[in-house]
């Protein structure tokens, strides 16, 4: 692969949230080097970003891409195994279908990883795995496998069981059963170890979730989390992350009526960090830029808003060591934006992957 340097760009620093001036150096799949404008040294390719703006490619932290494809029917969704008693014996990467047409649009919205999860129907855990969005195979475009557990309570597996028996599963039933394959998971690997991943929005869900979080001493990372805002403050003795989102969706169930990207803001405020999500396919994976920009309305700074689509999402991902920033060693994972990515009608005009051109804005 040819080296490549792209130059006259305004580049995104994760450590300062600022836009500066700089030239990238790139070179082996691998960011060479970041460095003050000058012409760069012979044998690169360059790549004239004409005064756009470069930042890591966005990271959605929770989707169904490939797993549940975009414009097709039962056959395509392979995001919910209804039958299977242990679901930790399931691995998403083995769903994974590359040539959805998603991933094009991913890398066309400047989003260049993804973390893969179950379908929100499944209540009991699915081995999770975070990929690159473009490639040819599941293998090749693997980050990280087998990262973590994703658990789903409230109203969609609720459903979802009534569909399948015609019998009512409460609340009740959704915790023991999560506790069950907890318990049955301890057998296998050292739990407090492993990412457990936990779809809820109410806050009985988000109170539930933390509760089993203390009994197996989890490291717990709460998805969606809509209802944070009605107990925030309450919640400062337990440690554990969240990934928000998606605002940008329609409102058909009781459980996301407060839904608001006011969200945001409170989970800066009172939590700090976060990572987002579209949760692919119920927000398109071309509205992760959206959920940036909302969140920026909604009054959270644009440094943690383009950190947790970036760098804290990597981190929270256990991919820092790979991608999420621009600085030398990582993966030439870049966007090239021709207004500042959180503008409304910013766009993505070039999109880089291992230092390898897969979308440009003709």
């Amino acid at each position: 692969m040819s080296a490549i340097a792209i130059t006259n760009a305004n580049v995104y620093n994760h450590e300062t949230g600022k836009f500066s001036p700089q030239t990238v150096l790139v070179k082996d799949n691998k960011i060479q080097a970041v460095a003050a404008p000058a012409e760069p040294s012979q044998g690169y390719r360059v790549i004239n970003a004409e005064g756009g703006y470069l930042t890591p490619g966005f990271i959605d932290a929770c989707s169904q891409i490939g797993l549940k494809e975009i414009g097709v029917r039962w056959e395509g969704n392979d995001g919910y195994e209804p039958l299977e008693e242990n679901m930790a014996d399931l691995q998403v990467i083995d769903g994974i279908y590359p040539f959805d047409q998603a991933f094009q649009d991913a890398v066309a919205f400047g989003v260049t990883a993804a973390h893969i999860v179950s379908a929100a129907e499944s209540i009991k855990g699915v081995k999770t795995a975070v990929i690159h969005t473009h490639g040819k195979t599941a293998d090749e475009m693997i980050l990280r496998n087998k990262l973590g557990y994703s658990f789903s309570m409230g109203d969609v597996p609720k459903k979802a069981f009534w569909d399948k028996t015609h019998t009512p599963l409460t609340r009740m039933g959704i915790a023991h059963q999560i506790r069950t394959s907890l318990k049955e998971l301890q057998k296998q690997e050292h739990v407090p170890e492993t990412p457990i991943f936990i779809r809820c929005n109410r806050t009985d869900d988000i109170a539930t979730a933390l509760r089993i979080a203390k009994e197996f001493n989890l490291r717990l990372i709460l998805v969606h989390a809509s209802e944070y805002p009605k107990i925030a403050g309450q919640l400062t003795e337990q440690d554990f992350s969240i990934i928000a989102g998606p605002c940008f969706q329609p409102i058909e169930r009781e459980e996301l009526r407060g839904l608001s990207p006011s969200l945001y803001r409170v989970l800066s405020e009172e939590h700090g960090q976060f990572a987002f999500t579209t949760d692919h396919p119920v927000s398109s994976v071309k509205h992760l830029q959206l959920e940036g920009a909302l969140a920026v309305k909604a009054g959270v700074p644009e440094k943690i808003v383009l950190n947790g689509l970036t760098h804290y999402g990597a981190r929270l991902l256990q991919i820092d060591h790979l991608t999420g920033a621009i600085k030398a060693g990582l993966f030439a994972d870049l966007v090239i934006w021709n207004k500042h990515p959180l503008h409304l009608t910013a766009r993505a005009v070039r999109t880089f992957i291992k230092g390898k051109e897969v979308y440009r804005w003709e």
